[in-house]
């Protein structure tokens, strides 16, 4: 049921848009793990020497020229061949995660099947997860080594293996490489003695631990914050310390609570970490990822709270508190529960601290959470309602089925694909086009790439051409989205733009240009609650997909 939905997109999204066999990149972030492989770009290379070695198997081998030369590497990896093999790699990942995490339900709750098997299901049938394991990017194999990881762990932690303890640093490495997701060792937490925890923890209150928690993640939220002034360290550092329950704690913590601000204060000055916690102010588009400054916050919230509803379905997403209840309580396997520690560091992370926050970067929390919003279901009293199993269970599924039909339909509907007949009926035009439009080959001669600059002051470069075609993947970075969050007023706070290009966008949108006529808009339909209700708020949902906006220049 997991492997159909991915193979299938795998092998049709992009395919034969122009003529039989033909093959359109939709996402370009594609193959970046093998552009590496072939020394052709700064990524992770797991994945990748994994891809191109099935695709030489296969027939389609490397010339010699091919490594070292950034442009024969993309072109190399972005080929039908090599895509064809990285997008299966990606649909068989996105399975076999269905199946991992059955299993490590099963470690954890083994008298309780049925949330194994509500989990497993409600990850096949997540549309998210499903869009995510149908392209060749590394995101669907690293959220399998994950967990993959965990299941391991907590199999050595549950039955004492030495053998599952002893091979899980290879899964550690797995977990790591594939896509440097580091979070991966504070899986370890768990494996530490009962004793070490005990001693540790003795006084504190579950609610005390979490204060603590979050206090230490705000301190380093702060520090990673563009817009946090110097002068507010020293009454942010008292306000830390007050939080901290000097009396109750263990004296061995006590130099690590007095230290913990100059701990997060070098560790975020390291530059690897700056990169991934803070960002630069400009990039080659305009404002880099620190430029967004106090609206961070608002945005990362948000952002965690979008992804659950659209990867899960609003039904599942109501028993995540349930399940968060249940597992709060289950204090016989804490440790055991402590083995995926790594994902509740990682959702702070991406809640608090993370500057990029495309959505593919929160794939991890996924299958965490069909895990906790099952155990959830299984803990209410609605089970025992006669009308449970023939009527609200099936619902229950049906619900996430049909958001991943919908989800899915954005592909198969492309807006690019309509836009491939309008070509035809131009085809003597000259036209400027935004990124990610991607038109046909022939379409590709009449058409040159579109610069906001063509279309300031009196826009003479922009008449040059009849028609501007903008794609909403380019233009939202002038409006709410998942990169600059809800708050766009500041238009110094918008990410990958400039304010100048934001006012050519938000006019042009608001059909208050002077040289430009709207003349067709293709737009991406949908009919879930979730996905109309992220229309709303930041557009469509999936980053390579959206409304295409087709103008007319006024000569």
């Amino acid at each position: 049921m997991a492997l159909l939905p991915r193979l299938y997109g795998a092998h049709m999204v992009g395919w034969n848009w122009d003529a039989p066999g033909s093959f359109t990149l939709i996402n370009f972030d594609e193959a970046g793990s093998c552009r590496a492989a072939l020394d052709g770009f700064d990524y992770s290379t797991f994945i990748g020497r994994q891809t191109v070695a099935m695709s030489q198997w296969l027939g389609h081998s490397v010339e010699e020229d091919v490594r070292g030369n950034p442009q024969a590497a993309k072109a190399y990896c972005h080929s039908v061949e090599h895509i064809t093999v990285a997008r299966t790699y990606a649909a068989v990942s996105g399975a076999l995660t269905v199946v991992v995490i059955g299993v490590i339900a099963l470690l954890l709750m083994p008298s309780q099947p049925q949330v194994a098997w509500t989990a497993s299901a409600l990850l096949a049938l997540s549309g998210f997860h499903i869009s995510e394991s149908q392209t060749g990017t590394v995101d669907a194999p690293s959220v399998l080594f994950i967990y993959l990881f965990f299941a391991v762990t907590i199999f050595a932690f549950k039955r004492r293996s030495v053998t599952a303890a002893i091979a899980s640093p290879v899964f550690l490495l797995a977990a790591v490489w594939t896509k440097y997701w580091v979070f991966a060792v504070f899986a370890l937490f768990g494996l530490l003695p009962r004793n070490l925890w005990s001693y540790l923890g003795q006084g504190l209150s579950g609610a005390r631990v979490t204060i603590l928690v979050f206090a230490t993640v705000i301190l380093f939220a702060l520090l990673t914050n563009s817009a946090f002034a110097v002068a507010s360290w020293f009454p942010v550092l008292g306000f830390y310390y007050v939080l901290v329950p000097w009396k109750k704690i263990r004296f061995v913590l006590v130099p690590v609570f007095i230290l913990m601000p100059v701990i997060a204060y070098l560790l975020t000055q390291v530059d690897v970490i700056y990169d991934y916690t803070t960002g630069g102010m400009t990039s080659n588009f305009g404002s880099g990822y620190a430029a967004i400054g106090w609206n961070k916050w608002p945005r990362n919230v948000l952002n965690v709270f979008s992804i659950l509803i659209v990867g899960l379905g609003l039904p599942a997403c109501v028993f995540i508190p349930a399940g968060i209840r249940a597992i709060a309580r289950d204090s016989a396997n804490a440790r055991a529960w402590l083995c995926m520690a790594p994902v509740a560091v990682f959702g702070l992370y991406m809640m608090f601290v993370a500057p990029v926050t495309y959505y593919r970067h929160y794939l991890a929390l996924i299958p965490a959470a069909v895990l906790v919003a099952s155990l959830g279901l299984w803990t209410t009293s609605l089970p025992k309602q006669r009308w449970f199993f023939p009527l609200f269970l099936p619902l229950f599924f049906i619900w996430p089925a049909l958001l991943a039909l919908d989800i899915e339909m954005d592909y198969q509907r492309d807006p690019r694909i309509e836009l491939r007949q309008w070509y035809s009926e131009h085809p003597n035009d000259r036209v400027f086009i935004s990124y990610y439009v991607s038109p046909s080959p022939a379409g590709m001669r009449q058409s040159s790439l579109f610069r906001p600059e063509y279309g300031l002051g009196n826009a003479q470069t922009l008449k040059q051409a009849h028609y501007l075609i903008l794609s909403e993947n380019w233009y939202d970075t002038a409006f709410a989205n998942e990169l600059n969050g809800p708050l766009t007023a500041v238009p110094g706070r918008l990410i990958k733009t400039r304010p100048e290009y934001v006012e050519f966008y938000r006019d042009t949108l608001a059909g208050n240009h002077p040289t430009l006529e709207l003349e067709r808009a293709i737009d991406v339909q949908n009919f879930m609650p979730e996905l109309l209700l992220h229309k709303w708020l930041y557009g469509t949902f999936q980053m390579f997909v959206g409304d295409i906006k087709i103008y007319r220049v006024v000569q």
